[in-house]
């Protein structure tokens, strides 16, 4: 794979990990059900996007250390919604349904 090709897809699976993160804090923020599912989602996404990329990226160290850094991140917002989950499935919330 041509080296530009993979640095920008390194760089948008970057991106879409930031933006997984950015949805896990709204969502956290407003407590809302769906929108951490949403979130959750968009991580799982951000993850593969990682590991295809690291696939790829093979021993490239510099764009591993990259995908490592981003890969972990993701891996505590996943922690954080299950938590945020938690707590909002425990709140009686208005958005649920009875």
């Amino acid at each position: 794979m041509p080296q530009q090709n993979q640095q920008q897809q390194l760089t948008q699976a970057i991106q879409s990990a930031e933006q997984a993160q950015q949805a896990v804090q709204q969502a956290q923020a407003n407590a809302d059900p769906a929108q951490l599912q949403q979130a959750q989602q968009q991580l799982q996404q951000a993850q593969q996007q990682i590991q295809s990329v690291q696939a790829q990226a093979g021993a490239n160290a510099a764009e591993t250390q990259q995908l490592q850094q981003a890969a972990e991140q993701l891996q505590q917002a996943q922690q954080q919604i299950q938590q945020a989950q938690a707590t909002a499935n425990a709140q009686p919330n208005n958005n649920k349904l009875s």
